[in-house]
């Protein structure tokens, strides 16, 4: 799956990528594709065949793709941090951590935001016909 290339992450990034941080970027590319495509199939969904066939999805992945790897390059072990503080006195640190943010040592990681833009979050619905629905507090007097 070629869908998205060091050159698409870097263009948007607001400096240049270190030679280091090119060469990790391609690994979390391939890191970030796969955690897609594995979200796709845990709701009984095919990447591939989906790409071929919904026009926007194709758009949504790259975007994706590029905020799991600008989080994990730009922001690395920072992200998710709402603040932090040090005093020089007797040596005190201190790091708050926003509410709903899973951390993502050293790698890629989905968020809500993110399956949320390429169409995964929400309830799933049947994918078959279930027969009758009977809403509650009804009944068909006809057949007791």
């Amino acid at each position: 799956m070629d869908i998205v290339k060091v050159d698409d992450i870097s263009s948007i990034f607001p400096r240049e990528l270190m030679e280091d941080e090119a060469v990790r970027a391609e690994a979390l590319i391939v890191q970030s594709l796969e955690l897609i495509g594995m979200e796709f199939a845990r709701r009984h969904r095919n990447l591939d065949h989906e790409l071929d066939t919904t026009s926007w999805l194709k758009i949504a992945v790259k975007q994706a793709v590029r905020i799991m790897v600008s989080q994990a390059i730009h922001i690395g072990e920072m992200v998710g941090q709402a603040g932090g503080s040090s005093t020089t006195g007797p040596q005190s640190d201190s790091v708050t951590w926003s509410q709903g943010i899973s951390i993502h040592w050293g790698g890629v990681g989905i968020d809500e935001a993110i399956l949320e833009l390429l169409g995964l979050s929400g309830i799933a619905l049947p994918q078959g016909s279930g027969g009758k629905v009977v809403p509650y507090g009804w009944r068909d007097w006809r057949h007791p």
